[in-house]
């Protein structure tokens, strides 16, 4: 691996250039790079002469032609790769084209661009973790490094590579500050901080840079909207990473200590917000909380009251579904906290563009499942109406329907609880569990308690509600189980670091 790094860098250096700076005081092998992202600011003209100044001479970019003749001049380009997130059934099915459209996306850069490009990244954060990407991996490169001439690489969402098969150049890994991850051991790194905690990622700044010392040669990659914010806050860090640029330990001022985040926590307050509804219905609503006893501790008589027309709490039944609505809102938006990482919800951008915002990836999930919870809650009460002639009210159907749901919302508080005092996940998962299972069995039951009033045999009235309910969610679980082409986006978004 460092002898592939070796000779790319003895290509930087010594293949004809324009800007003589690039072969003189840069010519160690611990260089830094700055990545900029197709959805960065770019920097301008003066930040850009800063960043050569300090010694980086390398731009890893998705779209080169971005950069101005100047830049084109000063810098060298780490082509970042378009193929993102790619599955292992993506990746095999589609191999050759991925091949062509690397191949045709670099032979559509000018000359002046292609002499610039120091290496050519073919994946962007893949699947690495599926059993067989390596022998994919190893195909895809050889062919490349064939046809390019050029060092191929790819990127990696994780801190240490799963493989390393020998037509490949380098592997760029990702180190996120806030990972527990221990330093990556690779000389290739995207440096990913955390803009919230800027001493945190200072001071993880120069372990990094001071441990990818240990390899002759070395590239850390910064994103550039990071790295020249920090720059403003603190000049003197230029000095520093000079002397890291030509082989020397750093030790990095730190800045002082940031403040306490301020920012509300919305799960808290959501999960607030249900509880004072529910509150709120109990002060004007007292039979609210006698009905629910009935329903849970003496089932025959809130049966009789329901079929009798004796319920006096009829606006308890629309409460009940709001309040669940927003549970299961939160649900998605605090188990999607747990389960998925900034690069997952921007794997999850990536395959739905339409449907996420860039940044409100959770919100976008809370409202999801507050609309997915109404529509259910809505057919399922109309459905009870459609097959049992007994119910003839809606109040009768929302009734039958709506009280164990209120299990869910017990629930839900200890997922919040679990999820802020960062407990198990698997925890967190099996609650969530049961809070499905809680919403699919409600139905089911106000089906058979319905069935229960009718005269004859209720076989068909079960078959039409019970058992095609059962049939339509079981399918669609299977149908997303069984096919690949949702279940591994679905298998990558929840993997990836």
């Amino acid at each position: 691996m460092q002898l592939l790094l070796s000779l790319l860098f003895y290509w930087l250096i010594f293949i004809p250039n324009s800007a003589n700076e690039l072969t003189d005081s840069n010519s160690a092998g611990n260089r830094i790079a700055i990545h900029i992202d197709s959805d960065s600011s770019f920097p301008n003209d003066e930040q850009l002469q800063l960043a050569r100044t300090i010694g980086v001479d390398l731009i890893e970019i998705e779209d080169p032609i971005r950069l101005s003749s100047t830049a084109l001049a000063n810098f060298y380009i780490l082509l970042s790769s378009d193929n993102k997130f790619l599955t292992p059934r993506q990746i095999t099915e589609d191999r050759d084209q991925l091949i062509n459209r690397t191949v045709q996306r670099y032979s559509g850069f000018s000359s002046q661009i292609q002499n610039r490009i120091a290496a050519v990244s073919m994946l962007k954060y893949p699947a690495d973790f599926a059993h067989n990407f390596g022998r994919e991996l190893s195909f895809i490169g050889d062919s490349l490094s064939q046809t390019l001439s050029k060092p191929i690489y790819y990127q990696s969402a994780f801190a240490e590579p799963r493989h390393f098969p020998q037509p490949l150049g380098f592997i760029s890994v990702s180190y996120h500050v806030n990972s527990t991850d221990s330093l990556p051991s690779t000389p290739v790194i995207h440096f990913n901080p955390n803009p919230q905690e800027n001493r945190k990622s200072v001071q993880k700044l120069e372990e990094v840079l001071n441990a990818s010392l240990a390899h002759e040669t070395s590239i850390i990659i910064l994103p550039s909207d990071w790295f020249f914010q920090t720059l403003d806050l603190q000049p003197d860090l230029a000095i520093l990473l000079t002397d890291h640029v030509i082989g020397k330990e750093v030790l990095f001022p730190l800045p002082a200590k940031d403040a306490p985040s301020m920012a509300p926590n919305w799960h808290i307050i959501l999960l607030f917000v249900i509880f004072v509804l529910l509150l709120l219905h109990y002060k004007y609503q007292p039979f609210f909380i006698s009905f629910a006893g009935r329903y849970f501790f003496n089932h025959s008589f809130f049966m009789a009251d329901l079929f009798e027309g004796r319920v006096r709490s009829k606006s308890s039944g629309y409460v009940i579904f709001v309040v669940h609505a927003l549970a299961t809102g939160l649900l998605f938006y605090v188990v999607s906290r747990v389960l998925i990482s900034p690069t997952g919800f921007a794997a999850l951008e990536y395959y739905l563009p339409h449907f996420f915002l860039a940044g409100f990836e959770q919100y976008t999930l809370f409202i999801t499942g507050f609309l997915l919870a109404i529509l259910s809650h809505g057919i399922s009460v109309f459905w009870l109406i459609l097959f049992n002639k007994k119910i003839t009210q809606l109040t009768q159907a929302i009734h039958l329907y709506c009280w164990p749901l209120l299990i869910n919302i017990i629930l839900l508080f200890l997922i919040v609880v679990l999820a802020e005092t960062q407990s198990s996940p698997l925890l967190i998962l099996s609650l969530s569990a049961i809070f499905l299972v809680v919403w699919f069995f409600s139905f089911n039951i106000a089906a058979i308690d319905g069935s229960r009033q009718l005269d004859g045999s209720p076989i068909w009235n079960l078959a039409l509600t019970v058992g095609l309910h059962a049939v339509l969610i079981f399918s669609a679980l299977f149908s997303v189980l069984l096919n690949p082409a949702l279940l591994e986006p679905i298998h990558l978004v929840l993997n990836l670091p």
